[in-house]
């Protein structure tokens, strides 16, 4: 025990004595903070508005003394369109060819079904689709809302009541009492599946890395002369356990640090939304108030009063949970693999097998955001080969007590299995060397 122990010593600290560890750390969480952030400030920076003159060409109707056009001063110019109008589509159009705007949309009315055309068109710069799709997207609506007024005959209240319906939609959980914060849940059970899932895969085929390394550079050879070669494998899979480990750590603290600083920073972000009492029959029910009028401000606070309301403590836990349990679990396949590896022409037909399941899991990770308590994520989060992801998207739900406990205990049963596989297949294919190996020939091996 003791000789495993300084393999342990050795491998750890060979990797986090290396540059790469130290930069990948600090610079961990800013990368990932970059990654969000910058591509929106950029895609702000860069926006410029597409210029639209519009004819409209339908017959105007007068109702009540007002005279009504169907599409004339109508759409509405925002960051991305800018809207203005002309009587001709020969002037239009020659503005366009002069390359004093980018797109004319003309909207006439034929003798045909439906009667209502309308043609974009373009010079130098063509539309984007989101451009097409607003443009597209109002038409449609403006059009609507003009066959209510002139057609219907009914008033600009009326037409608004039935475009805008005031409902205030609420979500609570009546077992806990708190409002469902469930798109947010969502982000986060998505970030950590996928954080688990490459934490697992980094670390894991840095075990098969090395195995690798030792047997094509015959190091093991040296090696296993004063020491068992299982204690070598599992000496592997423990240090680079302690090195993921280390890295997590420090970077959960970084995190919460930079969180601190935008909490200081903006304090209205993390500050808890005002609460009303809302009368129903005979009940009173708490929610949180909603302002309307400031949309963006309520966002932030929707997001500052999610992570308060998320049980952190019990994340970051199970976080460290599956990933030591899912790590160990594949570590161990990936050092199995990595013993039968002699060069990277027969990598696949033994990493495949490996790789499959958490790629599974990862396709099927959009179908348990939609329905975490679904009877397949329930299924998918107890199968150890899938559950390290799948049970790490579902926890922000909120996951049974039992479910966890037999989560676990699968994983921890179907780890023992997988540390004697590996301990069967290291112990013989470390030392072969010239062979392509078979998956028929590797099975014999647990006869011995």
């Amino acid at each position: 025990m003791n000789k495993l122990w300084i393999i342990v010593k050795r491998e750890y600290l060979s990797k986090v004595k290396k540059k790469s560890f130290f930069v990948l750390t600090l610079l961990g969480p800013i990368l990932m903070t970059l990654l969000i952030v910058l591509p929106v400030v950029l895609q702000e920076s860069t926006k410029e508005r597409y210029h639209v003159i519009v004819v409209d060409e339908i017959e105007k109707t007068v109702i009540e003394g007002d005279t009504i056009s169907f599409f004339k001063g109508k759409f509405k110019s925002n960051e991305n369109l800018l809207f203005e109008y002309s009587d001709d589509i020969t002037e239009a159009q020659a503005l366009l060819e002069g390359g004093l705007c980018d797109a004319v949309l003309e909207i006439a009315n034929t003798n045909d079904k439906p009667p209502i055309k309308s043609f974009l068109f373009y010079g130098e710069n063509e539309p984007g689709m989101d451009a097409k799709s607003d443009i597209k997207e109002q038409t449609k609506e403006i059009y609507k809302n003009s066959v209510l007024r002139v057609d219907y005959n009914m008033t600009k209240e009326d037409i608004k009541i039935i475009n805008d319906p005031q409902i205030d939609f609420y979500t609570k959980d009546i077992r806990t009492g708190q409002d469902s914060k469930a798109e947010i849940k969502t982000v986060l059970g998505a970030v950590l599946g996928f954080v688990i899932y490459f934490f697992i895969f980094l670390f894991g085929g840095q075990v098969m890395r090395s195995v690798g390394e030792e047997k094509t550079s015959r190091i093991v050879e040296v090696l296993t002369s004063s020491v068992k070669s299982v204690y070598l494998l599992f000496g592997k899979i423990i240090a680079v356990a302690l090195v993921g480990l280390t890295q997590i750590v420090l970077w959960i603290v970084l995190t919460l640090l930079l969180i601190g600083g935008v909490s200081l920073a903006e304090p209205d972000i993390f500050s808890a939304p005002e609460k009303q009492e809302i009368q129903v029959s005979q009940r009173v029910i708490s929610v949180d108030s909603l302002d309307l009028t400031q949309e963006k401000d309520n966002f932030a606070q929707e997001i500052g009063e999610t992570i308060r309301s998320i049980n952190f403590p019990l994340i970051i836990a199970m976080f460290v949970v599956y990933f030591i349990l899912g790590y160990f679990l594949y570590a161990s396949l990936f050092g199995a693999v990595g013993a039968l590896l002699d060069n990277d022409t027969d990598n696949s037909q033994f990493t495949l097998p490996v790789t499959v399941p958490m790629i599974f899991a990862m396709i099927c990770v959009p179908m348990v955001m939609n329905t975490p308590t679904g009877s397949v994520a329930v299924w998918l989060s107890m199968i150890p080969l899938t559950s390290p992801v799948i049970m790490l998207v579902r926890i922000p739900f909120g996951v049974p007590v039992w479910q966890l406990v037999v989560s676990i205990l699968s994983l921890l049963l179907f780890i023992a299995g997988a540390i004697w596989l590996a301990a069967k297949i290291y112990r013989t294919g470390i030392l072969m060397y010239g062979k392509n190996l078979s998956w028929k020939e590797v099975i014999k091996w647990f006869k011995k």
